[in-house]
């Protein structure tokens, strides 16, 4: 048997699996899923002509950390919540595989959501920071201006002190600054 006969077969049995039990098509599809628009956005910033070599060190290893934790986390939040739910519905129905069905395809959902909005975001910013200080170690990060340009917020800093007309400057890049007066 060839490779394609190969995934053919077991995209087949996959599939009958799922007809089965939608928790975990669910689980798996939405893991594929996570996967195949990390990779997207990794490739995406690669291929960007627009972002330079030195962001790009910093923004692609974070993007990659960014989709291995969107799938771990999801993976372990989610896998014992569908297994804790399948166990409650099967002593509380025990002849109903229905239920025990619906509690693991809602279990997915709720794994989901927790993980993709609760947990991943708090490990992304921690991870972000460990990146970021790894980075200024090995002096991979470009150091900010020395004078404020216009296009960025201001770095005060001793070499350029807080006056009025850095300010202006700075208020008047941002949107809606015709609404700011001074």
């Amino acid at each position: 048997m060839n490779i394609l006969e190969n995934t053919a077969k077991a995209g087949g049995k996959f599939l009958k699996q799922s007809v089965k039990n939608n928790g975990n098509f669910l689980f798996i599809s939405a893991a594929i899923g996570w996967a195949l628009a990390s990779m997207a956005q990794t490739i995406g910033l690669i291929a960007n002509k627009d972002i330079g070599k030195e962001e790009k060190k910093f923004l692609v290893p974070q993007e990659i950390m960014d989709g291995t934790f969107n799938i771990a986390t999801y993976a372990a939040v989610t896998i014992p919540i569908m297994n804790m739910a399948s166990r409650l519905a099967g002593k509380r129905f025990p002849d109903n595989k229905q239920a025990v069905e619906g509690a693991r395809t809602l279990a997915a959902i709720a794994g989901g959501v927790i993980s993709s909005n609760i947990i991943t975001p708090i490990l992304r910013n921690k991870s972000s920071v460990v990146i970021k200080k790894i980075m200024e170690k090995k002096n991979l990060t470009p150091p900010p201006p020395e004078i404020y340009d216009g296009r960025t917020y201001p770095n005060f800093r001793a070499k350029q002190p807080l006056n009025m007309q850095s300010y202006i400057n700075f208020t008047k890049s941002m949107p809606h600054s015709s609404s700011l007066t001074i």
